[in-house]
């Protein structure tokens, strides 16, 4: 009994490693990433300018929000290899591989029409374009089409990869995407193509090199990434449903955005489409730090609830939520206070103007809001019970459309869209945590009450007050934002470190600190 007592103590162990590991590889990539796409978003502004970058944004926001759209339904997928993984039937991940290829197959014709009726339609008839550059934006619809398609087939090798806990790969694919798009951003204007047209096109063809990156390198590395022929139905219309509530749950999230997008280009043209899209690409570059963290619990978290390893799943939820908030508000807190100082820098001084520091403000809000339910969904979407979840949650969000487009019709401020975005972030997450309780009864409402919801909200308000005096006994520059940057996490990890982590949390830091201490 000691002796197996002893093993699942040391499986446990390497399962945390991995984790750790996991997760300092993604948040290196994240950093790398991060830097490469301000700069991205800088030279393409530059490139296209004020009005066109409006433009690619309201028509082809399909583009930015495909590698997402396709992450998360990989995510779905990858639900699956880790529940058969976690249950030890590893015969059945090939079954699951074709399936999900020929739904992805599906999917696509079904977003091809879609796209090809509903596209031409906004352009012509809704969208505020110059006559000059409709040809142009037909042309960045065209190529946003072929990019998302891309990304779409990318989704049954990306979630091998993840169910595998393959993150060095992963960042490593994900990191030379970013220096693509760099690429491509930086050759803006340098050839005899319409910018436009010559970004959409770059776009496509680095979107087709990721592809084959995932294709070639998990058909030879992972034994299930080999097509076969399936006739189990049962598989496909388990995977079907899956994949179609997290695709609807997906979309709303995608909805919400272009949604907004459109309806700003309606009511207020492209000069508001870029202050949200300035606002819009911080909120993404945040969320990279979030899903970073995801990502590494993930997998094991899944695999912990069909092995039906609940105490471990719950010491994995409650290390997920700290980590995942406690680091995003090292980064959000001097975002918030220096907001005015990071555009000017990351885009110049002549081209921030105040829709984009107020927007970029509020997006910073909505994205901590939002963070929140990461670990919530891990869970529920290990049950595979996310229909009823996905119709309350995420329908919910999606009522954010026609409620901004009636107050914009009574002539209300561009901001507000923030306003109702945040408002009803805060009332789904309540339904989430109704949810979480329902389909998993292990989950305690106290317990995350005190140990997480009230340490993290006295750590979040002790470190705003303290910036908020420094930001304000120091005059503006690069001095105050390095001291703002560098005391905000300080203040941030150390009463993290104190009160916001439990005693065995802090025990399993310390051995992890001290191993990679002495390895040094």
């Amino acid at each position: 009994m000691h002796s197996s007592i002893k093993t699942s103590s040391e499986q446990s162990n390497i399962k945390t490693k991995r984790i750790a590991s996991n997760s300092m590889v993604l948040f290196a990539r994240m950093i790398v990433v991060t830097i490469v796409n301000l700069y991205t978003v800088r030279w393409v502004l530059n490139g296209l300018g004020v009005i066109d970058y409006g433009i690619y944004n309201a028509i082809a926001g399909v583009v930015t929000t495909s590698t997402c759209l396709s992450s998360v339904l990989a995510l779905s997928t990858q639900r699956f290899y880790s529940f058969a993984m976690g249950k030890g039937d590893f015969h059945n991940l090939q079954n699951i591989f074709s399936v999900s290829l020929n739904m992805v197959i599906i999917l696509s014709v079904a977003i091809i029409i879609i796209f090809s009726i509903v596209g031409p339609w906004l352009i012509n008839t809704q969208m505020i374009i110059p006559n000059d550059r409709l040809h142009a934006a037909y042309w960045m619809f065209f190529f946003s089409i072929l990019t998302f398609i891309f990304g779409i087939f990318q989704i049954p090798f990306m979630g091998a990869v993840f169910a595998h806990e393959d993150m060095g790969f992963y960042a490593l694919v994900s990191t030379a995407d970013c220096f693509m798009k760099l690429l491509v951003a930086y050759t803006i204007g340098h050839t005899s193509i319409d910018n436009l047209v010559f970004y959409g096109a770059g776009l496509a063809i680095v979107a087709s090199l990721v592809f084959l990156s995932y294709t070639v390198i998990s058909y030879k590395k992972y034994p299930e990434c080999h097509y076969k022929f399936v006739k189990e139905k049962k598989l496909f219309k388990e995977l079907l449903s899956f994949s179609g509530w997290t695709f609807y749950g997906s979309m709303a999230g995608v909805s919400l955005i272009q949604g907004n997008i459109i309806l700003l280009n309606v009511f207020f043209g492209p000069v508001i489409n870029a202050a949200f899209a300035i606002g819009n690409q911080i909120y993404n570059a945040i969320n990279t730090l979030n899903n970073s963290t995801v990502l590494a619990f993930r997998p094991a978290m899944t695999k912990a609830y069909s092995g039906h390893e609940y105490k471990y799943l719950n010491q994995l939820f409650s290390a997920g939520n700290k980590i995942m908030f406690y680091l995003l508000i090292c980064v959000t807190i001097p975002f918030l206070f220096e907001t005015n100082n990071i555009l000017e820098i990351w885009l110049g001084s002549e081209r921030v103007t105040m829709e984009m520091l107020l927007f970029s403000k509020l997006f910073i809000i909505y994205t901590l809001c939002l963070a929140l339910q990461s670990p919530i969904t891990i869970i529920i979407q290990a049950t595979g019970r996310i229909r009823n979840y996905s119709i309350c949650v995420e329908s919910l969000l999606i009522i954010c459309l026609p409620i901004n487009y009636i107050l914009f019709k009574f002539g209300l401020a561009p901001y507000w869209i923030f306003i109702t975005m945040i408002g009803f972030c805060i009332a789904a997450h309540i339904i989430r945590l109704i949810f979480l309780k329902y389909y998993y009864t292990a989950f305690s409402f106290r317990q995350y009450l005190f140990s997480f919801v009230l340490p993290a909200s006295t750590i979040t308000t002790i470190t705003t007050i303290t910036i908020y005096y420094l930001h304000n006994c120091i005059e503006g520059g690069l001095l105050r934002f390095i001291a703002v940057c560098i005391v905000s996490t300080i203040i941030t990890l150390a009463l993290a470190y104190k009160w916001g982590i439990s005693k065995e949390e802090r025990t399993q830091a310390k051995l992890l600190i001290l191993k990679k201490i002495r390895k040094k």
